[in-house]
């Protein structure tokens, strides 16, 4: 018999991560490391009100012993540093009960002899803690199988059944106004069972904002917008945008939307945009002087960023400054081999292309008798490629 004091359940790192200072004076929250986990919408900087939502890795859970979580950038920082630790289950010294033995996150559980174990032998820990319940010394019984499925809160089980053996696998589902975040179907491996997903309330977002001189992309116009979805912008003739051209649905809200401003058919250059894109200009052209229409300026990427654009010199056309854009990241590749994988093909507006720039929206679709009951777009995001994945229908 193993006692209990010399066992130790699970392992766990605990990472500590950094947000913003606590005077955010430049009104932006820049995302914080995290380890074990990742976050959307993927972008480095937010605004003030803005929503972002991180997920922890497989294995792992936030300090609230959850799997997703929100937190808001407010003019003091984040609301809360965001972080992703290994689960771990508290397990205190009872009473005629002892542990039998543990085979990862599943462990075996036996009383004294004179006393009948109540409840199962066997439980596993997961983020949200013991499930089932730790048993109790009043009843017995040996069973080499798996526990009941896991039940986290808002998840339910679809066809339950009274026992289940390695092999078996149970469709969990959310309750109504929730959504599903890891996969849907838990199977019983060797007495225990597959990590199970959480369900979420969602949020859906009303109508996109509307912008002076624009308005949103029909295309991109949907009856309803949960978390995730977004919108493109499109500016009249005549003017320019300003800021991202898309908006996406976080919690319920929006965010910023672009702007659309007047132009003529000289261009001027643009200090903040040069150095937004991270560009050098030659030492003769004078960012004061207009460029008339169809003029050009080359120019190169500063030391240690990348050419993400199909040409390197700055254009005006149509009174419109065109600027090509350097990155400190590399670009991503698209992965046929992937693609096939997923049951995915760019949809006709990407079909041509085969590099995205870091922080670029790629628009997927599903092959033919595949459906996803998630959106279908992807990120580039530091040389990697986030995937949707389609099913068969």
């Amino acid at each position: 018999m193993i006692s209990l004091e010399s066992f130790i359940l699970l392992t766990s790192t605990i990472i500590i991560c950094q947000g913003t200072s606590s005077s955010n004076k430049k009104g932006i929250c820049k995302v914080p490391a995290l380890e074990n986990g990742h976050h959307m919408p993927k972008k480095d900087l937010f605004n003030i009100g803005e929503w972002m939502q991180y997920h922890c890795d497989e294995g792992y859970m936030t300090a609230q012993r959850n799997i997703v979580e929100n937190i808001q950038c407010l003019s003091s920082g984040w609301s809360e540093v965001p972080q992703c630790s290994g689960i771990t289950c508290p397990l205190q010294q009872t009473d005629n009960l002892h542990l039998v033995y543990s085979n990862g996150s599943v462990s075996k559980f036996s009383c004294n002899n004179g006393f009948i174990l109540q409840g199962l032998e066997i439980s596993q820990c997961y983020y949200y803690g013991w499930d089932p319940p730790l048993p109790t010394c009043k009843d017995s019984g040996e069973r080499i199988k798996c526990p009941p499925p896991p039940q986290p809160m808002n998840v339910q089980v679809i066809k339950p059944k009274s026992d289940y053996f390695s092999g078996d696998s149970e469709i969990l589902k959310c309750k109504p106004g929730f959504q599903l975040h890891g996969s849907q179907s838990i199977i019983c491996k060797d007495g225990q069972w597959t990590s199970p997903p959480q369900c979420v309330r969602f949020h859906e977002c009303g109508d996109p904002p509307s912008i002076p001189f624009g308005k949103p992309d029909l295309a991109t116009v949907k009856p309803k917008y949960q978390s995730g979805f977004f919108v493109t912008y499109k500016c009249n003739n005549g003017f320019e945008m300003t800021g991202l051209p898309e908006i996406v649905c976080i919690n319920g809200k929006w965010s910023l939307p672009p702007a659309c401003i007047s132009n003529t058919d000289s261009c001027q250059l643009s200090i903040e945009k040069i150095s937004l894109n991270n560009l050098v200009l030659p030492k003769s052209v004078s960012v004061h002087k207009p460029l008339s229409n169809g003029a050009s300026i080359p120019t190169r990427c500063k030391t240690g960023n990348f050419l993400a654009s199909p040409s390197s010199e700055m254009e005006c056309l149509n009174g419109k400054m065109i600027y090509p854009k350097c990155t400190e990241e590399k670009p991503c590749r698209i992965n046929q081999e992937i693609l096939d994988e997923n049951f995915l093909e760019l949809d006709s507006k990407h079909d041509y292309r085969v590099f995205f720039e870091h922080g670029e929206i790629i628009h997927f679709m599903c092959k033919v008798g595949y459906t996803t009951i998630s959106d279908t777009t992807g990120l580039c995001f530091k040389e990697e490629i986030y995937y949707p994945y389609c099913r068969q229908i």
